[in-house]
């Protein structure tokens, strides 16, 4: 895993963006939302519903718990957006990032029972692409639309 210094370009058309302070009880309304507005515009079918809201529910739930520690004060911004092949969400916190040494590499038997790290490896796994930036801070995730046919995924 990767953080980039620079910063994430939204290579598409935003459709919907929202902010939340850093509260768990937020995410999954928020998480529901979003994945309503993909299901509505067609770029996730219904066998995919459940992983991409877990992809989703994990990137917010760890701006909000690990970005954030849980600070009502400080926020989490989402982005949503879209191309012709593709969409994509921006999740950022106002925490101080991380390093991808301190997450568990579930390659390593010893470490897939670790308390943090399984979703990260599942964003990477249901999504086409997870990239990093701002020290962490920020996750920027994409995958093949549905509406072109090329969105059914593991």
């Amino acid at each position: 895993m990767e953080i980039l210094t620079s910063q994430p370009k939204i290579p598409g058309k935003v459709i919907d963006a929202r902010e939340i302070p850093s509260d768990v009880t937020l995410v999954i309304p928020l998480v529901c939302r979003l994945v309503d507005r993909l299901m509505e515009d067609k770029f996730v079918t219904a066998e995919d519903r459940r992983k991409v809201e877990l992809c989703l529910d994990e990137a917010v739930t760890n701006a909000v718990i690990h970005g954030n520690d849980s600070n009502f004060n400080k926020m989490v911004q989402v982005e949503l957006f879209y191309d012709d092949e593709a969409w994509g969400v921006l999740v950022t916190d106002d925490g101080d990032g991380f390093t991808p040494d301190v997450v568990p590499d579930l390659e390593v038997d010893e470490q897939l029972w670790q308390e943090s790290g399984r979703g990260i490896a599942l964003m990477r796994l249901y999504m086409d692409n997870v990239v990093y930036y701002n020290c962490g801070r920020t996750v920027l995730m994409f995958r093949k639309s549905s509406r072109n046919g090329t969105g059914d995924r593991a």
